[in-house]
Order: structure tokens, then C-alpha cells, then sequence
């Protein structure tokens, strides 16, 4: 962070995401608008903003904090293995039914009395601003269609990785690591036979081109990214700039969730409009789902507390945000 004087600060702000991704036009590009704006200025506050992963991968999102190439950045738990065990729990299947309550819930836990802050994120010297949350990761296949856990045994599924890699494993198919981008290719020549994934994502591949069928409504994981400060940039803030880039957060994340939603419902749309046959899970069927679900819950947990992780009050938690926030989820019509 450079200073002109004692009161004015220059933010850089470091982003893995591009500005037509739905979290930057519903909350990163407002967040960067606010805090380039004359109001911002007039409180002696400047930002430099670089998107794309010009200041670095996803991964090393924690590291720009911490070494101070960057005061604010996004940070993935699924991407940045053992740092934040604690805070993937917001990618765990079963759980979020919308994007709201996801970073709600996650946001929750990451207050100055949180959780995942005191165990996680303040140790590491930073804190969390706002989150986003991207659920309504589905069981998408070419040839077979799955409407039961059952049918995923024995595949060759493309996971996300982390919490993710849990629920492939459970049902007995074979997880495969790949970048979204190869997964067109992939499916069409029959490496791999689906992916889970979110409409969100797929829709900006064209997967539904070579996909055949799909899940709605399975809840088999999210991805959650927290845009973060760096504690050492928080204190040095005078209170007024504090309250002024936290009002700006809130925005940022209600903003955020609700282009996750319509893109969600468009990814929905589209997908169906290339012949994409989604199996809606009942409220009937929701029950064989979390016993699937279940067991992937209990396994993380359980593997984190043999590690001295306070998991177990971490998933109580957690559940008791969800319940605060969650409804229902749409239907692919």
C-alpha cells in the first residue's frame, strides 16, 4: 500500500476473474467503481485494479496479501490446499441451495467472532470483505443420464478438486483433474464421461453441445471465493475508509449473488436449448441425495479433526448459517 500523506491510501487490488464473469459485473466491477470514485478520493482513498490474473494464479492469492504485492484479492479455499482446510467447508455438497445463502452463511463464520476468522484467516493476517458463491454443481454426463447416486459408479467425472474430489470418490467414480476449458474436447472424443460443474460455468463453454444429460437440483458442491484485505492494510485504514469499503463490500456481494442467479437461470436455458435432458430432483429424492451427501460431510470433518481442526463446530456452524439464509432453488424450465 503507498501513501501520499498520513490520510490518503493507494489500494491495488488483485483479481483471477475476467470483468465479464457474472461475480465481477454483478460485484467486483461495482466494488471497483466505488472505490474509484470522487466520493473515495475525498476520503483519500485510490485504487489500482488488475484483473485476469495479471498479479497472479488463484492459488497464490493468500501469498500477494501476506508478501503485500496486493492489498485486496480473491481467495479460493479450493485452491489453495492446506492453508484454509477449515473454510472449504462452503464447497461441500448438500449444502448451499443458492448463491446468496452460500456467501451469506461463509461470511458468517469469517466476522471479527467467527470461526473460520480465528482459527483460519487471522493467523494468516487477512480478512474477509465480502463473498461470493457459485453452487448448483450438478452430475452432467454424456450417454447416461443420472438420476440416483448409483449411476455415477464406475465414471470417468471431471471434479473440481478439494471438496469436490470427496463426492466422486463416495459413488465410485474415477475423478479426473482438468481445467473446464478442455472439457468440450474431452467429452466429445469420450475421455472423460461428464463433469460436476454449475450452469454458470458450463454455459460460457457450450458443454451443452456435447453433454447429454444433467442433474438440477442435486447440490453436490459450490466454489467459494472471499475477496480478502490484507489485516496489515485494514489497520492502517482510519475509520471512515473502513466503513465507506465495507458498505462497498455489502453491495459487492449482494450484487455478485444476484448475477450468479440470472446466469445460473441462463446457463439453464441454454443448456437446454442444445438438448441438454435435465432430471429435476424431487422433494421425494432429496433424501437419497443426502444419504449420499452425508457420508462426504462426516469424512471431512472427521479427517480434520484427527489433524487438531476444529471441524465439527465448524460444520454446526456452518449448518446453522445455511438454515438462516437458504430457499429453494430453480427448476429448469
Amino acid at each position: 500500500m503507498q501513501a501520499a500523506n498520513p490520510d490518503d491510501v493507494t489500494l491495488v487490488m488483485a483479481d483471477s476473474f475476467p470483468q465479464t464473469h457474472p461475480l465481477a459485473l454483478g460485484g467486483t466491477n461495482e466494488m471497483v467503481e466505488t472505490l474509484q470514485s470522487n466520493e473515495a478520493k475525498e476520503l483519500g482513498i485510490g485504487l489500482e485494479y488488475y484483473a485476469s490474473g495479471q498479479l497472479g494464479d488463484q492459488k497464490d492469492m493468500v501469498s500477494i496479501l501476506r508478501s503485500g504485492v496486493a492489498d485486496i484479492a480473491p481467495v479460493s479455499p479450493a485452491y489453495v490446499g492446506p492453508e484454509l482446510q477449515l473454510s472449504n467447508i462452503g464447497d461441500l455438497p448438500g449444502y448451499v441451495g443458492n448463491a446468496n445463502a452460500g456467501a451469506s452463511a461463509i461470511m458468517d463464520l469469517l466476522d471479527d467472532d467467527g470461526i473460520l476468522y480465528r482459527s483460519e484467516w487471522e493467523p494468516r493476517g487477512i480478512r474477509a470483505l465480502w463473498a461470493a458463491s457459485i453452487p448448483h454443481y450438478e452430475a452432467m454426463t454424456a450417454k447416461k443420464q443420472v438420476t440416483r447416486p448409483n449411476d455415477l459408479t464406475g465414471a470417468t467425472i471431471r471434479s473440481t478438486g478439494g471438496a469436490a474430489d470427496r463426492a466422486v470418490d463416495f459413488v465410485g467414480a474415477a475423478g479426473v483433474s482438468m481445467p473446464l476449458g478442455e472439457m468440450y474436447e474431452a467429452i466429445s472424443r469420450g475421455t472423460v464421461d461428464g463433469t460436476l460443474a454449475s450452469p454458470v460455468s458450463v454455459a460460457s463453454y457450450r458443454l451443452g453441445e456435447v453433454l447429454d444429460y444433467s442433474t438440477n437440483g442435486a447440490r453436490l458442491g459450490a466454489f467459494t471465493v472471499t475477496y480478502a484485505v490484507s489485516s496489515e492494510t485494514w489497520d492502517k485504514l482510519n475509520d471512515r475508509q473502513r466503513d465507506f469499503i465495507t458498505q462497498a463490500s455489502e453491495k459487492a456481494q449482494v450484487g455478485a449473488a444476484s448475477q450468479v442467479e440470472k446466469a445460473q437461470t441462463d446457463g439453464l436455458k441454454q443448456m437446454k436449448g442444445e438438448g441438454v435432458e435435465f432430471h429435476d430432483v424431487t422433494d421425494e429424492e432429496r433424501p437419497m441425495w443426502n444419504k449420499m451427501v452425508e457420508p462426504v460431510i462426516d469424512g471431512w470433518s472427521n479427517d480434520l479433526e484427527k489433524r487438531g481442526l476444529p471441524a465439527a463446530e465448524v460444520v454446526d456452524e456452518y449448518e446453522t448459517a445455511i438454515a438462516k439464509y437458504d430457499n429453494d432453488e430453480p427448476t429448469a424450465e
